[in-house]
């Protein structure tokens, strides 16, 4: 028996069927809407190790998961953590939801979070002025999930600065603007 890989519409759509899909849903769900019922957590593989991090608890923001993101998120080569942007979080969580709610339950995979001014100044093509040294970027990728796709749907789910690179997505929360690296 020949075994076929399905390919989901939700993973290649037009730009069209995207936004309609997007404003169907949060007009029949509560995912951008403030939840105050639901916790809503945050399921990040960094390094190899999987976390699954509550981040919101009765429609506010969790101090221990959030602190324990902000260590998730931190610079591994300097061994720093800093107090990250929780609008990282809330775009990555919203993000997390919309493939959750399409029944595509995959964590972020994050390939980086906060730099040192050191560890910035030695990571190839790392602008000079990083949003990652002040905590508001993230390198991602979710496994299956085209770059284009995911850098549509973090837009989407509020990402101001959207890099599309061969191995990854960046996004921040500084400004908006998109680039291909």
């Amino acid at each position: 028996m020949e075994i076929k890989r399905l390919e989901s519409p939700l993973l290649n759509p037009s730009r069209r069927t995207f936004i309609k899909n997007v404003i169907a849903l949060s007009a029949s769900t509560s995912l951008f809407a403030d939840n105050k019922e639901k916790d809503e957590i945050l399921s990040v593989i960094r390094n190899g190790t999987s976390y699954k991090i509550p981040f919101i608890r009765d429609g506010k923001i969790e101090e221990n998961g959030y602190d324990d993101l902000c260590r998730v998120f931190a610079d591994v080569r300097a061994g720093v953590a800093v107090r990250m942007d929780p609008n990282l979080f809330l775009i990555l969580t919203k993000a997390q939801q919309w493939l959750s709610s399409n029944h595509i339950n995959r964590p972020i995979i994050l390939t980086s979070g906060y730099r040192t001014e050191h560890t910035n100044s030695i990571t190839e093509g790392a602008a000079f002025n990083s949003m990652h040294l002040y905590g508001k970027a993230a390198d991602i990728k979710i496994e299956g999930i085209p770059a284009d796709y995911l850098a549509r749907l973090l837009r989407m789910c509020g990402g101001a600065g959207i890099g599309i690179y061969p191995t990854f997505v960046h996004v921040d929360t500084w400004r908006e603007r998109a680039w291909r690296g």
